[in-house]
């Protein structure tokens, strides 16, 4: 594969995380925080970028953990360009933009077939992306809580690692869904 195709996804993947942040940040986490402000900042209760790792992880494979780093790196560049640059900041990109590609990988491998080398997407293959998206959120879940043990209370733990939960499942049936709309308008469009 060529350069261009990797800068290609790149920046598809670039424009759909900064996207959807956008949208958490402005929509979810201000409702979020008027009920639940002691887990908003660590989790959100819709977070659509997981559904972005899962669906990319599904396309690209392997190559979805570099992508997905390297979005993760350029949003951070365009929405908090005064933010400090953390080493725990690099540890969560590292376990966000990994989970989804492991997840997939470790189904494979059991005889889960989730290859993305079908010639249509049939309703099963919509069932099993949820399910990698929910079984990668608690690796993610556990990464994050276990990177930020020192800043979460003991008692907020729990509700913490549900919410990444939440978050995650919803984010990625919201992402699935927005996929299926734009596949369906692309193959009405072609017809």
């Amino acid at each position: 594969m060529n350069i261009s195709a990797h800068l290609q996804r790149i920046v598809v993947i670039s424009v759909a995380y900064i996207l959807f942040m956008i949208l958490v940040k402005s929509v979810v986490v201000p409702i979020q925080t008027l009920y639940f402000p002691a887990i908003t900042p660590f989790a959100a209760l819709l977070f659509p970028l997981h559904g972005i790792r899962v669906i990319a992880a599904w396309l690209y494979g392997i190559h979805s953990v570099w992508y997905l780093l390297t979005a993760n790196f350029v949003m951070h560049l365009l929405l908090t360009p005064d933010a400090e640059l953390s080493v725990s900041s690099l540890y969560s990109w590292g376990i966000g933009s990994s989970v989804a590609w492991f997840t997939l990988e470790l189904m494979n491998r059991v005889g889960f077939d989730t290859s993305s080398n079908e010639t249509e997407i049939r309703k099963s293959t919509w069932r099993k992306l949820v399910f990698v998206g929910f079984v990668s959120s608690i690796f993610n879940s556990i990464g994050h809580n276990l990177l930020f043990a020192g800043d979460i209370l003991p008692e907020d733990s729990l509700n913490t690692l549900i919410s990444y939960l939440i978050g995650d499942t919803l984010g990625t049936i919201l992402c699935l869904f927005c996929l299926m709309l734009f596949l369906k308008n692309v193959i009405r469009r072609s017809a």
